[in-house]
């Protein structure tokens, strides 16, 4: 694309925001096809500079940002506000042939769960001109003898509250005090966004390390639940542990292990660290207890089940067919060799609208593919939906009768016995009997998602492989779990993969 043109349309995109105007560009636009009709992979370079984390900085103190929100701009991320768009958010990887997928290895992250059954890939944003200060870049092009655009909207401070601080910075309004003298190239502001994100990414170090360390005893993605041994306590040995400021370290740490974890398991694309604390605390026993001013009689050895970003957490001792060898990590961290920690899918809320997508009408897409439900015009990326942020779904049916994905709950458990029992269905009737309380104990079946038809049959189970008919049917369903990251010493024998996609 042409400076012109980009120019042209920077200007229509105003006053949104980049993230918003890619955003709504990827759902116009799709990469280059690159073989077989799959888009190759994307990634976006946006060109933030110093002076714009200086800004971002203001701009965060001006609106009651603290702490870690004052780290400035990540040199690497995602797109938000982009949820379910499939190719874009954490999805797409899956899609791309061998000899695609040798040649992308900087785009997806090495430590993406990438076997078969689970989503990875996505786009990506990367600014690698962080390190360098706007004159220094503007210095470099002229040199070079290379263009530049200067966007018109830059400079209407009526615009947004960053063009008043771009002003600001640009007429020296600001109090000299922030310009520091020993570093000319950086001010005082991103020199304490640089430590702040330094000591971000310490922390994160530390959590993932501890994260590595966990034991994985089963991570089963057809109900998504996941049973793991956690370390005994977030501990380092470079800190001195009778410290104050070491106690505000260990909550951190502990906080965002179980983010971690929770990660795995929730339908969120985003838990805040602070909606933890509580959480935190309960998993890890030598954290300040927050029940001690509370009651005497309560203490957090005795809570054993809480919700956290919408995810069960249930401590149960290790039962006696489970191994509990390896308690100790090959980092010399110490697992808990007593208790396991259960995660799974919160029960719905009755009171809420429950989870639902409905399959668009698949006539169109049938014209298109001449007939053939396995061509790629019918298996295109736009096919797939996410469902409750945890399942990539596809679904194929030639019928014209509307269909829609939604929990497999106890109404729609009783109903399909009931068919069962009428139908004699008695092959059906075992299938389920085995695949239940193994994939999906207790109520956590009914966090499972279900194929429903018109006139609110269950016509299938996608995540156990159950079709429900009693007579051959066209539909098809293609299904993964989302992108996850697992601690790196998992075996894939303790990971229950889906079998569609």
């Amino acid at each position: 694309m042409s400076l012109g043109g980009f120019a042209k349309i920077k200007s229509h995109a105003a006053p949104l925001s980049p993230n918003t105007f890619l955003r709504d560009l990827l759902k116009i636009w799709r990469p280059p096809v690159a073989h077989g009709g799959t888009p190759a992979p994307m990634r976006f370079g946006k060109r933030h500079h110093k002076e714009d984390e200086t800004e971002t900085l203001l701009m965060r103190l001006s609106e009651g940002y603290r702490g870690e929100g004052l780290r400035g701009i990540a040199a690497e991320a995602g797109i938000p506000d982009c949820p379910g768009m499939y190719g874009v958010s954490d999805s797409g990887g899956r899609d791309l042939p061998d000899s695609v997928q040798k040649d992308v290895g900087p785009w997806f992250s090495s430590d993406e769960y990438s076997k078969p059954g689970f989503e990875y890939g996505g786009v990506k944003i990367y600014r690698p001109l962080m390190d360098y200060t706007k004159p220094t870049l503007m210095t470099t092009l002229r040199a070079a003898g290379v263009p530049w655009v200067n966007d018109p909207t830059n400079s209407d401070l009526k615009l947004s509250k960053r063009n008043v601080i771009r002003h600001l910075m640009q007429h020296n309004l600001l109090p000299q005090a922030l310009y520091n003298s020993k570093e000319p190239d950086a001010s005082t502001l991103s020199i304490v966004s640089r430590n702040i994100r330094q000591q971000f990414l310490r922390r994160n170090d530390q959590a993932d390390r501890l994260f590595q360390a966990c034991k994985v005893i089963v991570f089963d993605s057809k109900s998504g639940y996941l049973d793991v041994r956690i370390p005994l306590a977030p501990t380092a040995e470079s800190q001195d542990e009778t410290d104050a400021g070491w106690t505000v370290e260990k909550e951190f740490i502990a906080a965002r292990l179980v983010r971690q974890l929770l990660y795995i398991v929730t339908p969120r694309a985003h838990i805040s660290l602070q909606s933890l604390e509580l959480a935190s605390k309960a998993m890890f026993f030598n954290v300040e207890d927050p029940y001690a001013a509370l009651s005497p009689n309560i203490r957090k050895e005795s809570i054993t089940v809480f919700t956290a970003g919408e995810v069960l957490c249930r401590r149960s001792r290790v039962p006696e067919d489970r191994p509990v060898s390896n308690r100790n990590s090959t980092e010399g961290i110490r697992l808990d060799p007593d208790h396991i920690w259960r995660l799974s899918r919160q029960p719905y809320d009755a009171r809420l609208p429950e989870p639902k997508r409905d399959v668009p009408d698949a006539q169109s897409s049938l014209a298109t593919a001449h007939g053939d439900p396995n061509s790629m015009a019918v298996r295109s990326q736009s096919s797939w939906q996410l469902w409750d942020g945890r399942y990539w779904i596809r679904v194929f049916d030639p019928s014209p009768s509307n269909i829609r994905i939604c929990p497999w709950n106890m109404e729609r458990h009783n109903g399909l016995k009931r068919r069962i029992e009428e139908r004699r269905q008695y092959r059906l009737k075992k299938s389920l009997s085995r695949a239940l309380p193994f994939h999906a104990p207790g109520r956590t079946r009914y966090t499972m998602p279900a194929i429903i038809g018109a006139d609110g049959d269950v016509l299938a189970l996608p995540t156990l492989g159950i079709d429900t008919q009693s007579e051959p049917q066209l539909l098809r369903y293609w299904i993964r779990y989302k992108k996850v990251i697992l601690p790196g010493s998992v075996t894939d024998d303790a990971v229950v993969a889906l079998r569609s996609g």
